[in-house]
């Protein structure tokens, strides 16, 4: 690079915005490594197929309103070698490094420019671009015609940053790559799984360009922290919904008379503020309904295909679906809110009690209720409580760690969280019900004592510290 073009490119990393060609072989996920940077399921196509790409498509990540850095996303390299050789060929002409590029691109004949054509895009974009995004797909072993393909690029003089994707797969073939890449003079490189979202991956990707490109340290930085910031007020907004959901069925209760009508009531109620934050949760997330399908608790048109309180959906986390006193947990407790001392667990085991003469057909429940004294209500018991709590850790869980450029839906193919049981694997946190929930439902239970409504101190200091508590378990 001679000093003139030199200076008139540092001169171009100034100014906004930073443009970033992503590049690599042919699927290797340089598509599905922008609709994670840019949080859209919605931008270009992928599909697990080579060649998808055909064209160059851009898109900008915005810092105040402004664009900062310019994605373009370009299609795969398909014949490295072969396009090794003509570069050669040309390099025999004394041509070194960009010139080498320019006359390739400028002269080449009709013949070859149609059999390279995929590959003059993507070296018009090296060429264009402050640098370049190199994706590898690590489930490939290190062939020659990645060698070549590294080689090709770097003529372009523009620093290259390695993205190490699908990291999961093979951790030999992930050394493999970390060892060649450093023979090959890339010693900066960064693992970032675009199907499986970890936004500390997608810090070190920026932090990582801020080492090759010294001149956009600044921008880049602001940009770090408002992506930080931004994660952090989706995170916390997914989590306040949620919280909200516990909160709300906790204290929601009917007049227990008429009492098979108002259980039937109570039960819908519970399922339309469950699919209410189901919906605003992937919004928040910029996921949609088909995103999520759990095995036996699919979601088709954002709603629970598996009730909450089908019996499945019991035995899926761990209960006893057969047991009657089981069922009837899941239909709602009756409390006796005049009855001095009835304790919560009481109460629970006074729903079970009611749901037995229910699935029986005996008439024990409808005189358990006849000999309680002073107001009475149906609220939502502890176990219906327990599952919804668990379901939701489970979603957000997984929604908060899944890449945008994700196509297969959401999947629970075994009990994730278990209720009241030992924990089957090593991982303790997905198996049975995080410390400190039994304290968060007595406090949200002490809010029917206290008739506390939603716009209390008291109401509203027991939601801040479910909402704390969450956060501090997921």
């Amino acid at each position: 690079m001679n000093t003139e073009r030199s200076t008139e490119f540092m001169n171009a990393t100034l100014s906004l915005p930073l443009m970033l060609a992503v590049v690599g072989h042919t699927n290797t996920g340089k598509t599905s490594l922008l609709r994670t940077l840019l949080r859209n399921a919605e931008f270009g196509e992928v599909r697990d197929s080579a060649g998808t790409t055909r064209h160059v498509e851009a898109a900008q990540l915005l810092l105040h309103g402004e664009a900062c850095i310019e994605l373009r996303d370009t299609p795969g390299l398909e014949d490295s070698i072969a396009l090794a050789a003509q570069l050669k060929n040309v390099q025999q002409q004394g041509l070194r490094g960009r010139a080498s590029l320019e006359h390739f691109i400028a002269q080449t004949q009709p013949e070859i420019a149609r059999e390279f054509e995929q590959e003059i895009k993507v070296l018009r974009q090296a060429l264009e671009c402050h640098a370049l995004l190199y994706v590898i797909d690590c489930r490939e072993e290190v062939l020659e015609k990645y060698r070549e393909e590294i080689a090709t690029l770097s003529l372009a003089s523009r620093p290259i940053l390695p993205v190490l994707n699908f990291i999961q797969a093979d951790a030999q073939n992930l050394q493999n790559w970390r060892t060649e890449l450093a023979e090959l003079g890339l010693h900066a490189l960064v693992e970032f799984d675009t199907v499986a979202f970890d936004f500390s991956a997608e810090k070190r990707l920026y932090q990582k360009l801020q080492t090759l490109l010294e001149a956009w340290y600044q921008p880049l930085q602001q940009l770090l922290d408002e992506r930080a910031r931004e994660w952090q007020q989706v995170r916390s907004a997914c989590i306040a919904q949620v919280a909200q959901l516990l909160v709300d069925m906790a204290t929601y209760t009917l007049p227990a008379e008429a009492h098979s009508v108002q259980a039937n009531e109570l039960q819908n109620t519970v399922r339309q503020r469950e699919q209410q934050c189901l919906r605003t949760v992937l919004e928040l997330l910029n996921f949609s309904s088909s995103d999520v399908q759990l095995t036996n608790l699919p979601v088709q048109n954002g709603e629970w295909e598996l009730d909450l309180f089908a019996p499945e959906t019991l035995k899926k986390f761990g209960l006893d679906a057969a047991s009657a006193a089981a069922a009837g947990a899941a239909i709602g407790a009756g409390v006796d809110l005049m009855l001095a001392g009835l304790s919560l667990g009481a109460a629970s085991l006074t729903g079970a009690a009611i749901g037995t003469a229910w699935h029986t057909g005996r008439r024990y429940g409808r005189d358990l209720l006849a000999r309680w004294r002073g107001e009475k209500i149906l609220c939502v018991d502890d176990t219906t409580l327990n599952i919804l709590l668990l379901r939701q850790l489970f979603l957000l869980r997984h929604l908060f760690r899944r890449g945008h450029a994700a196509v297969n839906p959401l999947q629970m193919e075994r009990n994730p969280l278990q209720v009241g049981k030992k924990p089957q694997v090593e991982n303790k946190e997905q198996n049975q019900l995080p410390d400190g929930w039994p304290r968060q439902q007595q406090k949200m239970r002490e809010l029917l004592q206290l008739k506390a409504g939603k716009e209390s101190r008291n109401y509203q200091q027991v939601l801040r510290e479910c909402e704390t508590w969450l956060g501090q378990i997921i």
